[in-house]
């Protein structure tokens, strides 16, 4: 009966720390900024907000 048991490894910390919000945190600033870039990019000298959504539209 002794194999059914489970047995648990000796280890020096006792909680399992969660890092997925922190990854999921940063993941949602770097797609913020990227797209905050993306909009300033578009509005470069010679580029017309229409221009800009009609290559969105139409590629």
């Amino acid at each position: 009966m002794e194999i059914a048991e489970q047995s648990r490894f000796e280890t020096t910390q006792r909680e399992v720390r969660s890092y997925d919000a922190t990854i999921m945190f940063a993941y949602v600033f770097l797609t913020i900024v990227l797209l905050i870039a993306i909009y300033l990019d578009s509005m470069s000298s010679g580029t017309a907000p229409g221009d800009f959504a009609s290559m969105v539209v139409f590629p």
